[in-house]
């Protein structure tokens, strides 16, 4: 039997999301609670007076307000990405309250991607971050996480301390107990946080000495 190529599982787990997302809506008071959830969890393993890349949450995903809010709260540094054309990453600071739309998350790109230009931090921010939340619409057992496809963090992790937990927010429900497709250029991640505040820490994938995963 075929193997469901990366964009067959994509296409799914995007069709999950709308469900679940619609869900979190329906019943009053339950984004909030879920948004909670997540901040509690994660600020639970944040280093003291860290720096953390974080992400604002676009409507479909899950709330990241109240855990860029708590961080700040708490004296952590926050940084956040913008999209640019190139779907390279750029950061710049939080700021509290910001709303994500896909007008908020992108932009053009600059003559520079140096950090030079006042309020933006580079290319390679994620080099100075204690930890890092990225998005993603699954993760299996062993870290492969599913992006929308675009590789913005594949490329982003690229520069991110080894040293630092890169965690990815899922829906609850939207992890995945099967191996997802993997390429090369596929970063793994360390664990995910869900809607419900559940933490999960994966198990590196190991493999055999010649092959390419």
């Amino acid at each position: 039997m075929t193997s469901p190529t990366k964009r067959d599982v994509r296409h799914a787990a995007r069709a999950l999301r709308a469900r679940l997302a619609a869900a979190l809506d329906a019943e009053p008071g339950r984004r909030e609670a879920a948004a909670e959830a997540i901040a509690a969890t994660v600020l639970g393993f944040v280093p003291d007076r860290a720096r953390v890349a974080a992400y604002v949450s676009l409507p479909d995903e899950p709330p990241t307000d109240r855990l860029v809010e708590a961080l700040l709260e708490a004296g952590h540094e926050v940084i956040v990405p913008v999209v640019l054309d190139d779907y390279s990453l750029e950061w710049t600071y939080a700021a509290p309250g910001a709303v994500g739309d896909r007008a908020t998350v992108t932009r053009r790109p600059r003559d520079t991607h140096d950090g030079s230009e006042a309020g933006w931090l580079g290319l390679d921010a994620l080099s100075t971050c204690d930890l890092v939340v990225t998005p993603g619409l699954s993760v299996d057992r062993h870290g492969t996480r599913l992006g929308q496809g675009g590789g913005c963090y594949d490329r982003a992790l690229v520069h991110r301390d080894p040293a630092a937990p890169v965690i990815t927010l899922l829906h609850e429900g939207e992890s995945s107990e099967a191996d997802l497709p993997r390429d090369d250029y596929d970063l793994p991640v360390d664990g995910w946080v869900t809607t419900t505040g559940r933490l999960v820490r994966v198990t590196p994938r190991v493999t055999a000495p010649g092959s390419s995963g």
